[in-house]
This record gives C-alpha cells, structure tokens and sequence, in this order.
C-alpha cells in the first residue's frame, strides 16, 4: 500500500458531537463595529441552534460567547455526547430537531455519516488548510498526536524518551499506557500514526512488527483520558496521547512533556457539519462560517491549546507542523479497512497481553 498525500487545501466545512445532556444557553448583546465577511446580519439569525457536540465544556462556553457576540437573537442549545451517540440520536429520532454536529467528525470518516448530514462551504473557505474534498465537514481543528512523558519518573530510570522506538527499552516494561483503537479516537489515531511511521509503508508487516513489540511494555484503556491523567499522576511513564489533551494539562501546570515523535507524526482535521433535517438552516450555516474563522479558532485555542486548520491561526506556542515529520496518510485507505486494522490491533493484544 503506497502512501498518498493527503489534500492540504483552502477549505472549510466541520463536525461534530456531544455530551449526555440538554442546556438551553442563555445569549448576550451583539458586538459593536463593524461586523467580519464571515459573520451574517443579526436580524436574518434568529430562534435557536440545537447544536449537537463532543466538546467540553470549556470549548463550548468559548463557542457560545462568540456566538452571542453576534448572533444575540438566537440561542444556543447545547447536547454533549460520543459522535456514536449523537449520530445514532439523529439516525433513530425522525422529530430530531439537531442543526449541527460539531465535533468527532474526521477527515478519514469517508461517508460513515453523510446520510444524516448535508454538504455545504463555509465562508472562511479560501482561508483553510484542509478541505473536505466531498464537501460535507467544515474543519476548525487539526490534531497530530505526541508522547505524554511524566520527567520525574523518567529520569529515575535514567532513559531518554523521544519517540516510538524508545518505548520498547526494558525499563518502560509495564510503565507506559494507551488508549484501545477500538474504544477511543486518540488510540485508533494512535494507531495510525505508528503505522504510517514504523514502517516502511503504510500498515505494512515492519509496522505491526513494531506493534508486537510495543504491546508487551503496556496497559490499555478504554478512555483517552486516562493516558494523560495517569501520566501526571505518576502511575506512569508514558502514554500515546493527542498533542492538543497534553499540551492543555501543560499549561494548566500538569508535571508532565509533551514530546513529539522523532520517527514522524501524522495529522487529521476535524471539524462540524449541518445536520440534513436542520430546521434552522441559516443559523446552522452561520454557525460552519463562524467555526471556520481564525477568530474562533484562535479563542478556542486559548483554553485547549487546539491547533487551527484556518491558515490564519496563531499557533500558540505549538511547534509549526513542518518541524513534526507528518506522514500523509490515504483516507480512503482508512475508511476501507478501519475494522480490519483495529480487529488485528484488538486480537494482537488478547494474544500477547492479555
């Protein structure tokens, strides 16, 4: 399988996902000035949103202040919960009346959901990075993947940690935690990095080699969460985590590094889409153009140290992605044999740790 490169295009379009609960958000007044290319007349944005999302909360207070800046006439109501969950909702629900799904919505997702969603190009399109080439996701976030690195325990063992074939050293045996593939976006995005990087192409039999190996030295999970928590906590050495999740806990003065893959790193944009059925339909197209900005996108990196997919986004101190070695990766490759990659994955670990 030859690798092929990924289409890194002026874009827009996103997705989304969300948590176990309704809340109705109350809105503010608008923004005085004048108002960005990006940003409708208030009067034509009226009524509610029902935005379904996989955002925490932190993100979707930032979303909800930008919108009520501009949007004062219209509210928010926000349901959190796993993009499984929240898709399954719209498919089953026929008087399901979600605008927008934003958030664990991928670039590798193929057409997994375009029965339930609509296609449609966001204003801030010819600023973006990546594009959804089937028209349906406006991307606002690019994850790369990094090692959640505890330093103190680390240095106890007297090793360096800076990459992937650095784990396999002896004194990491039983200290380094992931996430399961088949259980969690970070560990399947974990998965397809160390393919995309420990082989000499992609999913080949040098990549899964490494695989055996690896697997011996550590713990799994089902939460993505749990890596760097336990990280922090010293439980463990290290854990395959998301650059974004770690770096976040950094500024929040977690005990921990975060370090980049010496061996390559891939990246995947994320983003939201319209729901098909939207019943506010100009509300929800308000809201693809308002996650493709770099305002948005900027204020939202400010609490989860989230990298942009629009071209004008500050970094915020995150390494430029020209210095991580990324790997492209086929997505359509992806979406044709994801079972089959995380069913090896899953019965390559029963066999030898389980």
């Amino acid at each position: 399988m030859k690798r092929r490169t990924m289409t890194k295009v002026l874009s827009a379009t996103m997705a989304a996902a969300m948590m176990a609960s309704t809340v109705c958000v109350p809105v503010a007044a608008e923004a005085e000035g004048d108002r960005p290319y990006y940003v409708r007349e208030a009067d034509k944005v009226t009524g509610k949103l029902t935005v379904y999302t996989t955002m925490e909360e932190t993100q979707q207070q930032v979303l909800q202040d930008l919108w009520s800046k501009y949007y004062p006439d219209c509210s928010l109501e926000i349901q959190a919960d796993s993009i499984g969950t929240l898709a399954t909702k719209i498919r089953s629900d026929e008087s399901t009346d979600a605008d927008v799904v934003i958030g664990g919505l991928f670039a590798a997702d193929g057409d997994s959901y375009h029965d339930i969603l609509q296609p449609y190009t966001a204003a801030c399109d010819e600023e973006q990075d990546y594009h959804d080439a089937a028209g349906y996701y406006t991307f606002y976030d690019v994850q790369v993947m990094c090692l959640a690195v505890n330093p103190e325990l680390r240095d106890e063992l007297g090793i360096k940690i800076e990459g992937y074939e650095d784990l396999l050293q002896p004194e990491l045996e039983g200290k380094i935690i992931i996430a399961a593939p088949d259980a969690s976006s970070s560990g399947y995005r974990q998965l397809q990095t160390v393919l995309a990087t420990m082989g000499d192409s992609f999913d080949d039999e040098k990549g899964w080699d490494y695989i055996k190996e690896l697997i011996p030295q550590t713990f799994s999970t089902t939460s993505s969460k749990d890596v760097f928590n336990l990280v922090s906590n010293g439980e463990y050495v290290a854990g395959l985590s998301y650059e974004s999740s770690v770096v976040a806990m950094i500024n929040d003065g977690a005990p921990i590094e975060c370090v980049y893959m010496k061996e390559g790193n891939t990246a995947m944009a994320g983003g939201a889409a319209i729901v098909k059925t939207a019943p506010n339909l100009e509300a929800a197209q308000a809201m693809m153009d308002l996650l493709s900005s770099a305002e948005f996108q900027d204020a939202r990196a400010e609490v989860s140290a989230g990298r942009g997919s629009n071209g004008n986004c500050d970094l915020k101190g995150l390494p430029d992605s020209d210095t991580l070695g990324l790997v492209d990766i086929d997505y359509d490759y992806l979406a044709e044999h994801k079972d089959e990659m995380i069913n090896k994955f899953t019965e390559m670990y029963a066999d030898l740790n389980g």
